[in-house]
C-alpha cells in the first residue's frame, strides 16, 4: 500500500470521528430530516441526501474537493453562496472536509434520504454475542493429520487450517535463515557473521530455544519492542497540529517503555501504570518515577493548542486521550461515539460521557488559553530541590541593587559552590488529578448543547449496568486501569497477543489490530487466539514467555518456500509459510550503521533541548538524522519527518497504529542509492573488509562481503559476476579500491536479500 493510502475501514474511522459530528454541529440545524424547515432542498444527515444534493444541484465530487459545491460554499468566495449564513467555519474544520472529499467521501451512513428516523438505542444483549465480547475459553487443541510437525499447541491450532484448506505447512527453513530472523524480529539488527555461524554449528538440542533466551535477555530486545508500542501510543517529541510546542521530557515515556519491555513488566501493571501511574503508591521516589513517567501515555498525544475556546480544546483532549486508550488496550473506536450512539459497536453516546467524565477529571493542560501548558510532575530529589530553591535566593539577593560588591563576590561564590555537580530538576510530562466531576451528554457533540448527566463508569457491554460508583474524590482513572488490566475483560489479553503474533509474522490472527469491532475483521483462528490470550494471563502476563511460545512453534520456523501455498493463500492467511517482510525503516538504518561497526548503542536520554512552551526546532532535524544511535532514540517530530525514515513507511505519530504499512516505492531506492547513511557506511565496511583481508583474492573479498550483509557463503555465480564489476569499477575509480568495494557494498545493501525478513 502506498504512503498515505489508507484503507477502507480507516476512511470509515475518519469520517465517524470527524465528520459526522462536524456535519452535526454545524449542518444539521438546516440541512437534516429534523430541521424546522430544510434549507436550499440540501440534507447533509444521510449518504442518499448528500449524493441527491440540493436546489443548486450537486454538492460535492467525490475525490475532488476543487470541484465541489460544498467546499465552494464554505469558503465564502461567492457572496451569493456562503454556508453557514451566520459566520465562516474555522479553516481547519474545512480542512477535515476537504480531506474527507479528497478520499473519496466515504459515508456509511444508510438512512434513506429524507426519512426521519428516531433514536432506536443500543441492543447490549445482542452486542454481548458479537465474539471479542465473549470472554477467552480454553479449549483443547483440535486434531491434526500429521502428528509429528506439531512442536507446541500453536501447531495444532496452525496445522487443522491447513488440514481444512488441504495445505501442507512449508518445509523448515535452514538455520542461517533462522538465526537471521530470529536477530531482526527480536532485535531488529543483523546478526555478526559470529553470531550468524555460532548458531549454524551448534549441535545442541536446545540450541534454538538458548538463542530465543540470550536475544530476550539483551537490552537491544527492548528497544526494538518499545518501538511497536510507541507506534501504538502515537509518541512524539513534539506536539504538532496547529502550535508544534517541543516535548522535551516526553523522552521519559519513551525510556519508560524501552525499559518495561526489557524488565518483562506484567503487562497488566504496564497497562495501569500508563493510565493511573500518578494514583499508585510508591515506595520509594524512584519508583514514583517509573509510575509518572508511565503517564506520557496520556500527554504525548497531538492537541490543537491555539484554539481559542477553552472548553472545547478540553473536550478534544479528552476525545483523543479516550479513543486512543480504547484502540491501545481494547481494540475499539470509541470516539465514534462522542456525537451519536456508534453505529457498528454496541457503544452509546452515554457510554462514551460515563467514559469521557474520567478524563475530564484529570488535568492535561495547567491552562488551556494560547499557548496552553502541558502538565509536569516535579520529581526532583529534596536535597536538590532545596539547593535549586537556595541558589534562586542568592541570585535574586545578588541582583539587588542594595547589595554592595565585596558581598555579591561572595554571593557568586556560594552559587557556583552550590551548583557544583547540582543534577537539574527533574520534570515529568505526564497528567494528573483535576476537579471531579461527571459528564452530561453533549447533544450532537456540542459541549454547549447539553443532555442528561451520566455517571463516570465504564463500558456496559461488557460490565453491565450494575457497576460500583466511581469514588468521590477521584477521577476514576485507577478504576478504569483495573477494569481494562483485569483477566475476567474479553478483550485486553486478546488485543495485546494479537499485536505480537502481528509483529512477529506481519499479519495478526485480527487482521485489524486496532480495531476487535463490528468493522474491523473477524479473526482467522479465533481458538489459538483465545489459547494465546489466556496463556498470556496464565504466565502472569509475561511477553517475553507469549514471544517463548510463538517462535518455539513450527508454525514460526517455516521457510518461505511453498508454491501450492503461495498460489491458493497468497495472504497467508493459514500461515502455511513463512512470508517475507521487508525490514521496518528503523530496523534498516540501524541494521545498515550496525554492519559498518558505526552503531552508537548508547542507551536512554532526551536530545531536544527546549523549554516545554517553546516551539519545535525543526532546523535540527538534519542534524539529528546525522546521529548513529539507534533510530529509536531520534526525535520524533509531528510537522516533519525524517526522509531516510518516511520514505520505508515510518509510523504517524499522530495517530495510534498497530499495524504499519508497507509499501514498495521508487523513492527507495534512490534512498539506497543516494543517501550519506549508505554512502558512508558503505566507504567504512569497505575499509574493514580490505583490512580483514589484506592479500585475499577479489573472489575471497566478495564472498566476506556476502556472508558480512546476507549471512551466508557466496554463490559461485554471483561472485564472478561481483568480480567482473569490481574489476571495472577499479579501472573507473582509478585504481582507487576503497571506492570500488564500496559500490559493492551499497548494491548488497540495497538488494532485497538485506531488505527482506526471511
Amino acid at each position: 500500500m502506498l504512503p498515505g493510502v489508507l484503507s477502507a475501514n480507516d476512511d470509515l474511522a475518519f469520517f465517524e470521528s470527524r465528520i459526522r459530528p462536524l456535519l452535526a454541529e454545524h449542518c444539521y440545524e438546516c440541512h437534516s430530516a429534523r430541521a424546522r424547515k430544510v434549507k436550499g432542498g440540501l440534507l447533509l444527515d444521510s449518504r442518499a441526501g448528500v449524493q441527491k444534493g440540493g436546489d443548486s444541484g450537486t454538492v460535492l465530487v467525490a475525490g475532488a474537493p476543487e470541484k465541489s459545491l460544498l467546499l465552494k460554499a464554505l469558503s465564502y468566495r461567492d457572496s451569493d453562496l456562503q454556508m453557514p449564513p451566520d459566520g465562516k467555519l474555522a479553516d481547519e474544520t474545512i480542512g477535515l472536509l476537504r480531506e474527507w472529499i479528497s478520499r473519496g467521501a466515504p459515508d456509511p451512513r444508510n438512512e434513506p434520504v429524507g426519512k426521519v428516523t428516531k433514536e432506536s438505542g443500543i441492543d447490549y444483549e445482542e452486542g454481548r454475542k458479537f465474539w471479542s465480547f465473549i470472554k477467552p475459553v480454553k479449549s483443547a487443541p483440535p486434531g491434526v493429520r500429521d502428528l509429528k510437525w506439531p512442536r507446541n499447541e500453536i501447531d495444532h491450532f496452525t496445522l487443522a487450517g491447513m488440514d481444512r484448506a488441504e495445505l501442507l505447512p512449508a518445509p523448515e527453513a535452514d538455520r542461517r535463515t533462522l538465526v537471521r530472523r530470529a536477530y531482526l524480529d527480536l532485535h531488529g539488527l543483523l546478526p555478526t557473521t559470529e553470531q550468524a555461524r555460532a548458531f549454524v554449528v551448534d549441535d545442541r538440542p536446545d540450541a534454538w530455544e538458548r538463542l530465543i533466551d540470550e536475544l530476550l535477555s539483551s537490552p537491544r530486545y527492548g528497544e526494538r519492542w518499545g518501538r511497536h508500542w510507541l507506534d501504538v501510543a502515537r509518541y512524539s517529541d513534539s506536539n504538532g497540529m496547529d502550535e508544534d510546542i517541543a516535548h522535551p521530557e516526553a523522552w521519559r515515556y519513551r525510556d519508560y517503555v524501552i525499559r518495561s519491555f526489557n524488565e518483562d513488566k506484567r503487562f497488566d501493571h504496564f497497562i495501569v501504570e500508563q493510565l493511573a501511574g500518578d494514583l499508585l503508591t510508591g515506595e520509594s521516589l524512584e519508583q514514583r518515577r517509573e509510575q509518572v513517567a508511565a503517564l506520557g501515555f496520556l500527554s504525548v498525544g497531538p492537541k490543537m493548542l491555539a484554539c481559542d475556546d477553552p472548553d472545547k480544546m478540553r473536550r478534544d483532549i479528552v476525545d483523543e486521550q479516550l479513543d486512543t486508550t480504547g484502540r491501545a488496550f481494547m481494540g475499539m473506536t470509541l470516539g465514534c461515539a462522542r456525537c451519536h450512539d456508534h453505529k457498528f459497536d454496541p457503544v452509546s453516546t452515554e457510554d462514551y460521557y460515563g467514559l469521557a467524565g474520567i478524563f475530564l477529571s484529570t488535568k492535561t493542560l495547567t491552562k488551556y488559553t494560547v499557548v496552553a501548558h502541558y502538565h509536569l510532575h516535579d520529581l526532583t530529589e529534596p536535597g536538590t530541590t532545596a539547593r535549586w530553591t537556595e541558589i534562586g535566593e542568592l541570585e535574586k539577593k545578588k541582583g539587588d541593587k542594595k547589595t554592595g560588591e565585596e558581598e555579591k563576590k561572595k554571593l557568586e561564590g556560594r552559587i557556583a559552590e552550590l551548583k557544583k555537580d547540582l543534577p537539574g530538576p527533574y520534570r515529568v510530562m505526564g497528567v494528573t488529578e483535576d476537579a471531579v466531576a461527571d459528564a452530561k451528554v453533549h447533544l450532537r457533540g456540542n459541549y454547549m448543547t447539553l443532555g442528561e448527566l451520566v455517571p463516570r463508569r465504564v463500558l456496559p457491554v461488557i460490565a453491565g449496568f450494575d457497576q460500583p460508583s466511581m469514588p468521590a474524590g477521584q477521577s476514576g482513572r485507577l478504576e478504569l486501569a483495573q477494569w481494562i488490566a483485569s483477566a475476567d475483560h474479553p478483550l485486553t489479553a486478546r488485543v495485546i497477543a494479537n499485536r505480537l503474533w502481528r509483529w512477529h509474522f506481519g499479519r495478526g490472527l485480527v487482521p485489524t489490530p486496532d480495531n476487535f469491532g463490528i468493522l474491523g475483521d473477524p479473526p482467522t483462528h479465533p481458538g489459538l487466539l483465545d489459547y494465546l490470550a489466556l496463556k498470556l494471563i496464565d504466565s502472569g502476563w509475561s511477553l517475553k514467555g507469549l514471544h517463548r511460545e510463538i517462535m518455539r512453534s513450527a508454525t514460526y520456523r517455516q521457510g518461505s518456500r511453498s508454491e501450492r501455498a503461495l498460489r491458493e493463500d497468497p495472504e497467508n492467511t493459514l500461515f502455511a509459510r513463512w512470508k517475507p517482510r521487508r525490514m521496518e525503516a528503523e530496523a534498516l538504518r540501524d541494521s545498515i550503521l550496525f554492519k559498518s561497526n558505526r552503531l552508537d548503542l548508547t542507551m536512554g536520554g532526551g536530545t531536544i533541548q527546549r523549554k516545554p512552551t517553546e516551539y519545535i526546532d525543526k532546523g535540527r532535524m538534519t542534524e539529528w538524522i546525522k546521529s548513529t544511535r539507534r533510530a529509536v532514540y531520534l526525535p520524533v517530530i509531528r510537522s516533519a519527518g525524517y526522509d531516510e525514515l518516511n520514505a520505508f513507511d515510518f509510523s504517524d505519530p499522530s495517530v495510534s497504529d498497530g499495524d504499519r504499512r508497507t509499501s514498495t516505492v521508487t523513492q527507495q531506492a534512490l534512498v539506497l542509492m543516494n543517501s550519506p547513511l549508505v554512502h558512508e557506511s558503505a566507504t567504512r565496511i569497505a575499509e574493514i573488509m580490505l583490512q580483514a583481508t589484506g592479500g585475499a583474492s577479489h573472489g575471497q573479498r566478495v564472498d566476506w562481503l556476502i556472508m558480512h550483509y546476507y549471512g551466508r557463503p557466496g554463490r559461485p555465480g554471483e561472485i564472478t559476476k561481483i568480480e567482473e564489476v569490481v574489476k571495472h569499477s577499479l579501472v573507473a575509480a582509478g585504481g582507487e579500491e576503497h571506492r570500488a568495494w564500496a559500490g559493492v557494498a551499497r548494491v548488497l545493501m540495497a538488494s532485497n536479500e538485506f531488505l527482506y525478513i526471511e
